[in-house]
C-alpha cells in the first residue's frame, strides 16, 4: 500500500465508522502527525477527549494509476482526559485497511 497523501480535517467524514484496533503512541506524536486534534473536550465524564478526523488517499496496488480515499479516526476512549504520556489511542474506520492506513501514516512519519 502507497499513501500518497493525507488531510486532518473536521470536514473529512467519518460516519459509520467503528473501531478497527489501537496504535501505541503519544499525543505529541500525534500532533506532529496529523497537528491540532479537530475536537476536544475537558469534561472528565465524556467517552471521547479529543479526536483526529483524516482522510487519506492510498494507491491501488493492482492499478497503479488508480487511487482510492480511507478516512480514519484517532480517538482517545474514556481516559477522562488528554493523555500525554504513551498510551493506546484507538482508531476507528469502516474496515481493517483504516487501521492500517492510520498505522502506516502514524509510523512512517518522521
Amino acid at each position: 500500500m502507497k499513501i500518497l497523501n493525507f488531510e486532518a480535517s473536521d470536514m473529512v467524514s467519518v460516519n459509520g465508522t467503528s473501531l478497527q484496533g489501537h496504535i501505541t503512541t503519544t499525543y505529541d506524536k500525534l500532533v506532529e502527525v496529523f497537528g491540532p486534534p479537530q475536537f476536544t473536550d475537558a469534561n472528565p465524564y465524556e467517552k471521547i477527549a479529543c479526536e483526529w478526523t483524516v482522510e487519506a488517499e492510498v494507491q491501488d496496488e493492482l492499478d497503479s494509476d488508480s487511487t482510492y480515499y480511507k478516512n480514519f479516526t484517532v480517538y482517545c476512549w474514556k481516559y477522562g482526559r488528554i493523555p500525554t504520556e504513551e498510551c493506546e489511542w484507538n482508531i476507528g474506520g469502516k474496515d481493517f485497511e483504516s487501521w492500517s492506513v492510520a498505522d502506516d501514516i502514524i509510523n512512517t512519519k518522521n
